[in-house]
């Protein structure tokens, strides 16, 4: 899990990263420290159930997310809804693998 440190000072974000460098799923990670925001990532993939959501154009994609947090999405769209259920499947499968990282956002032009 990299999470990215913003140098103006805005919001942390992290992002899970497959083995192949591809984003799985994507959060703001709150007051809490990059491990016991993992943990607590860890804690919400065992225990919450997916919202699939379908967009205006018809794609599907997954959500996370716990009342004190953590929100976390799926960083991709998906055609079938069934893909969008074994995208959710893969985070779960690497959010228990995951160790911390850390880099700077870069800016937005």
């Amino acid at each position: 899990m990299q999470f990215l440190e913003d140098p103006r000072g805005g919001e942390r974000l992290w992002r899970l990263l497959s083995g192949n460098n591809r984003p799985l799923a994507l959060g703001s990670g709150g007051r809490r420290s990059p491990q016991e925001e993992l943990a607590a990532v860890r804690r919400l993939a065992r225990e919450a159930e997916p919202a699939l959501r379908r967009d205006p154009e018809g794609r599907w994609r997954w959500e996370l997310a716990a009342q004190d947090g953590p929100n976390v999405r799926c960083p991709g769209v998906f055609s079938r809804q069934i893909d969008a259920r074994r995208a959710f499947h893969r985070f779960t499968q690497a959010v228990e693998l995951a160790e911390v990282t850390s880099g700077t956002q870069r800016e937005q032009r």
